[in-house]
């Protein structure tokens, strides 16, 4: 799986929390491959991309950064199963998959993406077998979150350029 891919996600990442959450963060590290087959967080939100780009996206954090991002886009202290608090996870993760999708299709990768699922405990099953997952942590002065990327298949459009990050051009 090509990292330039990752970088779209990770720059609405970036973007989406300081603008939604009101967090700085930073990339902690280079993106890595790691095989998973289940969650490794506390609270993850999952949400599938179809078109010519098709993967799953997760978003794992532990407890705390999930219920610090509900009391910043809230302004309340939610318990984690309220509805609220589902709501502002998973709008949270639709804002960055939906302009990380935007970019890939102004580069010429056209797709949609799914409703959120918000999967909480580790060692939840999201896939039979154990899967590619291109992986980077953010680190904000709330936690960690991971973006975690599968590629499923991505079927090039006629004209597709390359997919640039926000400095690149």
């Amino acid at each position: 799986m090509k990292v330039e891919f990752l970088n779209p996600f990770v720059y609405a990442g970036l973007k989406v929390l300081a603008s939604e959450a009101g967090l700085k963060s930073v990339v902690s590290d280079k993106p890595q491959m790691r095989k998973a087959i289940a969650t490794l967080h506390a609270v993850n939100v999952v949400i599938g991309v179809m078109g010519s780009v098709q993967g799953l996206v997760v978003y794992g954090m532990e407890l705390h950064m999930a219920k610090g991002i509900i009391r910043a886009m809230t302004g309340q202290d939610f318990p984690i199963t309220d509805p609220m608090a589902e709501s502002a996870l998973g709008e949270l993760a639709n804002l960055v998959t939906g302009y990380a999708s935007g970019t890939l299709e102004q580069a010429g990768w056209p797709s949609r993406i799914s409703p959120p699922r918000i999967v909480r405990g580790t060692g939840v099953r999201f896939a039979n077998s154990a899967i590619n997952m291109l992986t980077v942590p953010i680190i904000t002065e709330l936690g960690q979150i991971t973006i975690y990327l599968a590629r499923g298949r991505f079927t090039p459009q006629p004209g597709r350029r390359a997919v640039r990050g926000p400095r690149e051009g």
